[in-house]
């Protein structure tokens, strides 16, 4: 990953359309090429030439303007309320930034961006796509499993998934903070979202002499691309502890306000985490 300053970004955006063979996926909350003609024009070139493009923008009923834009480039929209992200990649490279497709932005605002470089790293946005933008599209039939995480508490539809996935004695608790408390795999865990933007973050509890033997054993056990770990040594009477974060924010800083997506993700990053501490502790 490497980071881009203002005056670079709109020449790596290009460069990805330009360098696009087989797929580009574009995802701007906001879209308006009235005064970004040669943007439209590469949009609409790699579109002819056969270029698999999937626009996903905002879902605004009140403000149809980015819907039309993208209509008028000869794509169909993919709608997704509340869309805040902005990234864009082909097959080969991608760029996370802050720049909504506006002229204006191109032009009058100061952004900065990140520019993707390895598979590992475009995997990632590619599951970001499935994971929390496909289920949202306007116009997807509405599952069961969907309605059951838009409606129970969070907290009661993780401890049914964990009881069946990982331990049937596992116990969720909400914290005073907002956070959870999860004893499970005859361990302690926790989960919070903190900041903005909204960072998922997990801690699972380990001994001083684990904490020694982490680094040998790190790449075994803590494998999953989509979070990043690290060592938490204690102190002033605290336990060491595994920490995992989920590279991507999430839409909200209350677990209940997520999108049903997101929620059913964290269910499995939990589930992971869980199981990946319980057998490092057990790698003597």
């Amino acid at each position: 990953m490497k980071i881009l300053p203002p005056h670079k970004i709109s020449g790596a955006l290009f460069d990805l359309i330009h360098e696009a063979q087989q797929e580009l996926v574009l995802v701007s909350p906001y879209v308006n090429l009235t005064h970004w003609k040669q943007l439209a024009t590469a949009i609409k070139a790699a579109h002819a030439r056969g270029v698999r493009i999937t626009f996903f923008t905002r879902h605004e009923p009140n403000d149809p303007t980015s819907k039309e834009q993208v209509e008028a480039l000869g794509i169909t929209p993919q709608l997704v309320p509340w869309l805040h992200a902005k990234f864009y990649f082909n097959e080969t490279s991608g760029l996370i930034t802050s720049l909504n497709l506006l002229g204006s932005s191109n032009s009058n605002s100061i952004e900065i961006g990140s520019q993707l470089e390895t598979a590992e790293e475009l995997k990632v946005l590619r599951q970001f796509v499935q994971q929390y933008l496909a289920p949202q599209q306007l116009g997807q039939p509405v599952k069961n499993e969907d309605k059951r995480f838009d409606t129970q508490d969070f907290s009661q539809v993780l401890t049914d998934y964990l009881k069946d996935e990982v331990d049937k004695a596992c116990v969720v608790t909400y914290e005073p903070d907002k956070s959870l408390s999860i004893q499970a795999l005859r361990n302690s865990f926790s989960a919070t979202i903190e900041g903005f933007p909204h960072q998922f973050m997990m801690d699972g509890v380990i001994s001083g002499r684990e904490a020694d033997r982490y680094k040998a054993k790190q790449k075994k056990h803590f494998t999953s691309p989509a979070v990043r770990y690290k060592l938490e040594r204690g102190n002033a009477g605290y336990y060491d502890a595994i920490q995992a974060t989920l590279i991507q924010p999430l839409s909200n800083k209350n677990f209940n306000r997520l999108m049903s997506a997101e929620k059913k993700q964290l269910c499995l990053l939990i589930a992971d985490f869980l199981r990946a501490v319980r057998a490092f502790k057990d790698d003597y």
